[in-house]
């Protein structure tokens, strides 16, 4: 899938970032675990970041810090 396409979600409970990659596939940026998570959990748990995924889009690069760094989001 080109990251173009690929959107960027909140988890509302600790604030980490996961790449949503369609279907119930997502992966946590921070740590880099990659799985599927049930429609229902992930409608009460993920919030889409419009920012961070227009950022990510222009600078793939922030990735790899967002990983290194262990970086959440800030509120």
């Amino acid at each position: 899938m080109e990251k173009s396409q690929i959107a960027v979600v909140r988890n509302i409970q600790n604030n980490d970032p996961y790449l949503y990659y369609g279907g119930k596939r997502y992966k946590n940026l921070r740590t880099g675990v990659e799985g599927e998570i049930p429609d229902e959990t992930a409608q009460k748990v993920f919030k889409i970041n419009l920012e961070l995924t227009h950022f990510l889009a222009e600078n793939p690069l922030v990735e790899d810090l967002i990983r290194c760094l262990n970086l959440k989001i800030d509120k």
